[in-house]
């Protein structure tokens, strides 16, 4: 497996902080080191913020390492890396800007 040793800007939540608390959009990334995929989709997500920031709410792109975290891994039902959820729907594996997009745009309109 190769371990990926970029870990600049890295959030990392427990299991009771993954709940929808905040009041600004948010776009959760989840990652580990050992994922080949996770920078560059954390990356994505992060254009993809930057793309519809117009909606006028702020969007928080946070990354949330599931490294040691079984329960995390668990919980969220999680099979594979990298897991993108926004609101309630989740996206698996290296998305386009778009997709992340098209989840926010549902998010914002479902409520």
């Amino acid at each position: 497996m190769q371990r990926r040793i970029n870990s600049k800007r890295r959030v990392l939540r427990d299991l009771g902080s993954v709940s929808e608390e905040s009041k600004s959009l948010r776009i959760d990334v989840f990652t580990s080191e050992y994922c080949s995929f996770c920078e560059e989709a954390l990356e994505i997500a992060r254009n993809a913020a930057g793309r519809i920031a117009y909606l006028g709410s702020p969007i928080e792109v946070v990354e949330t390492s599931v490294d040691d975290q079984p329960a995390l891994i668990e919980a969220l039902n999680l099979v594979a890396l990298p897991m993108i959820q926004v609101g309630k729907s989740q996206m698996i594996g290296l998305p386009c800007p778009e997709d992340i997009e098209r989840l926010v745009h549902e998010t914002v309109l479902m409520g």
